[in-house]
């Protein structure tokens, strides 16, 4: 599957040190957001929509993620605990959610 650039922009914002720069993991997904246009918000939310529906393994999502600059840059998402992986990229798609209703209402 090919990853979109809005979703490699995400994911470029994650690297190994990002735990040192956000109090928790909420903090820095909703800081992944901050340079997103609306139109890269709708890819990025429609990307992971099909990821997240369509019964992918935690190994597959965990390759998946392996391929995005975040992914190569230290911020690995494991795949030792069923879930973690759909876990955290549900996390990216809700906030993604959340800013798209917010500039709805703008």
């Amino acid at each position: 599957m090919t990853i979109p650039d809005a979703f490699d922009k995400i994911a470029n914002t994650f690297h190994q040190d990002t735990h040192m720069f956000y109090k928790t993991l909420d903090d820095a997904v909703r800081a992944s957001l901050v340079e997103l246009t609306v139109e890269e918000m709708r890819i990025a939310k429609a990307y992971l929509d099909e990821l997240l529906s369509r019964n992918y393994s935690d190994e597959q999502l965990v390759a998946n993620w392996d391929q995005t600059l975040g992914g190569g840059g230290g911020f690995g998402i494991s795949s030792g605990n069923e879930g973690d992986a759909e876990a955290f990229l549900g996390l990216i798609r809700a906030a993604l959610e959340a800013s798209l209703a917010s500039q709805k209402n703008k």
